[in-house]
């Protein structure tokens, strides 16, 4: 074998040795990008059908003005919303400014309760007790 045979040889063996591993690499992706491709053609046909639906819905809604009447729904429902939500915030704003009074007295009550009925156990005479005293 004559010396460039061996490097014609050596030559093409690196060139296979380089391709081979592209080659298997490149069949791996275009079967990678069928599979993607089927996917894609079901998620177009599924995008076609509902873009064809709202099409039905919008032509059924240009007749007679109903899309006129179901805006005009849907501004209704939306000043219902903004209403609720006002009142929602009053409502907190009244518990907030509410509530701790509310706990105020009632911690005072007890208090007070609690006094009245230890000064009764002291000996001393509470003016109910006083009254129910007197003959």
């Amino acid at each position: 074998m004559d010396a460039w045979q061996a490097v014609t040889l050596a030559v093409v063996a690196l060139l296979v040795g380089a391709l081979l591993p592209a080659v298997v690499q490149l069949a791996l992706a275009l079967r990678a990008l069928r599979a993607t491709a089927a996917r894609a053609d079901g998620a177009l046909a599924a995008v076609t059908s509902t873009a064809q639906r709202l099409d039905r819905l919008a032509a059924r809604l240009e007749e007679g003005d109903r899309i006129e009447h179901f805006l005009q729904g849907v501004d209704a429902l939306s000043r219902t919303a903004s209403h609720l939500l006002d009142g929602a915030r009053l409502a907190s704003a009244v518990g907030a400014a509410v509530g701790p009074a509310v706990g105020a007295a009632v911690r005072s009550w007890r208090e007070s309760r609690s006094d009245g009925a230890q000064q009764g156990t002291n000996g001393t005479t509470t003016p109910h007790e006083r009254e129910g005293a007197s003959p």
